[in-house]
């Protein structure tokens, strides 16, 4: 039975980062430090003086007061302290200086935990803000550690009661800003810099983050219009050339893309992203031997980085230069064994190269890194449909149709395995399901009409092969 060929999805797929802006547009956490000479004040040197005073407590307290603010104190407050101080004499100035002292301190703790230790630092931010609940700054500085706890919800309050305390903490917006657009409610992100930008009109950083925002909701015109605002303010600063080349290739204006990606590298010629990101422009341009060797800095700079293998693999697999493909394919996995994307992609050059064994189990694991990946059942179906394992074959289409019920051809694919199977009416029922998806597809027709020989229903048959052979001519 002459039966005509199947549909194969050589799917290759692109790794790139979205990230308009380079790590670290934090604003650092605000804390006062404490620059004396001398050594702080204890809290019985504190009683001490009030006790002794001898120009009267009001007087005796202003000097206090200037003492706490300039030396500091080694103490922590406690309602048994501030109980201490009431007694002694000590004005609610003083007590509040003490506090906003010992605030310091807890912040300066929180500096000393470990950088990951999250739990260490909100910590000592919490007994800041319960010693003094008014402090915008101690809000600000644990909303800082949520984010990069990963607890967006919390970052927000803390923010947010930042802003409450204070209306025109900038700071405050514009980080704000960044946690509501990691959560990916974009429109709220750019209210915080709107505000931001209305707090400082000529903040270049505001203007490029709102450009970030507005990228990330696709809003491309008006992420150029605030870039372009950003290199004004600020023409020296590479980052910004990055964000506005990120918009250029989302435009696929791939020239614009690369003239920019070079500025950015004249002005940071060591970072990595910008090659990366560079390497990316020319691999779509098709100027792979260019993105190669933006890709080689990469690895030079940065050895470890999975995606990077991937797509110079990809740049490579693009080439038909498949050894060289299948080798960084082969260390992108190494570096990063549960990324689907590598296996999958260097499974395509196994089908291609007829290396089945190999394709196989490149899908098979790519299937049990993502269970939901259609493509990989589609090609290994393929491959179970080429070399005749037809129950393998639809069973792999079947998943194919259960995750992706409008694609026609695994439906004309598994029409195929039925009909190899001698299945008949399974076979028409899925040629038919195919020409109703995509009734322009010439294949599903001529297949359709090797079902109806077989079943004896020549005038069918022959009106199908018309139907494809007018398909087929169509330019």
């Amino acid at each position: 039975m002459n039966i005509s060929s199947f549909f194969c999805k050589w799917t290759q797929l692109l790794k790139f980062l979205f990230l308009i802006a380079a790590i670290g547009f934090f604003a650092l956490p605000h804390y006062a430090q404490n620059t004396a000479t001398e050594k702080p004040l204890s809290l019985e040197e504190l009683l001490t003086s009030l006790r002794a005073s001898k120009t009267g407590l009001p007087t005796t307290n202003r000097i206090l007061v200037q003492k706490v603010e300039t030396h500091g104190v080694n103490f922590t407050f406690s309602s048994e302290v501030e109980k201490d101080l009431t007694v002694g004499g000590a004005s609610a100035d003083l007590i509040t200086k003490i506090k906003f002292k010992v605030v310091e301190i807890y912040f300066e703790d929180a500096l000393k935990c470990g950088k990951e230790d999250y739990d260490c630092q909100i910590s000592s931010y919490k007994k800041a803000v319960e010693l003094v609940p008014s402090d915008s700054v101690a809000y600000y500085n644990r909303g800082i550690v949520y984010h990069e706890k990963g607890d967006y919800e919390q970052a927000i309050k803390d923010y947010t009661k930042a802003i409450t305390l204070d209306l025109k903490y900038f700071n405050a917006y514009y980080n704000r800003g960044i946690t509501y657009r990691t959560k990916g409610d974009y429109d709220r992100s750019i209210a915080d810099y709107n505000q931001a930008i209305k707090l400082k009109p000529t903040d270049a950083d505001a203007f490029y983050q709102r450009a970030v925002s507005h990228r990330s909701k696709g809003n491309l015109e008006s992420a150029f219009k605030d870039i372009n605002r950003a290199i004004e303010l600020n023409p020296k600063d590479a980052d910004y050339y990055y964000g506005r080349a990120n918009v250029y290739y989302d435009k696929k204006d791939y020239v614009r893309a690369i003239k920019d990606y070079d500025k950015a590298i004249g002005i940071k010629p060591d970072f990595e992203l910008y090659y990366y990101s560079r390497g990316l422009s020319f691999n779509d341009k098709g100027d792979y031997d260019l993105a190669i060797k933006d890709y080689d800095k990469v690895i030079a700079l940065n050895p470890k980085d999975a995606d990077t293998y991937f797509n110079r693999g990809l740049a490579f697999h693009n080439k038909k230069d498949y050894e060289k493909a299948i080798k960084d394919y082969s260390k992108s996995i190494e570096l990063n064994p549960k990324d689907a994307l590598g296996y999958f992609n260097r499974g395509l050059i196994y089908q291609n190269k007829k290396d089945y064994e190999e394709a196989i189990l490149d899908y098979t694991n790519a299937i049990k890194i993502n269970s939901k990946y259609a493509d990989a059942y589609f090609n290994r179906g393929d491959i179970y449909l080429d070399i005749e394992d037809y129950i393998q074959a639809i069973k792999d289409f079947d998943k194919v149709i259960e995750l992706e019920p409008q694609n026609s051809a695994a439906y004309n694919n598994r029409g195929l395995a039925n009909l190899r199977s001698n299945q008949l009416k399974p076979a028409l029922a899925d040629f038919t399901n195919s020409i109703k998806l995509d009734p322009k597809e010439a294949t599903a027709y001529a297949n359709r009409a090797l079902v109806y020989d077989e079943m004896g229903e020549n005038q069918k048959a022959e009106a199908d092969r018309k139907k494809s052979e007018a398909l087929t001519k169509k330019p």
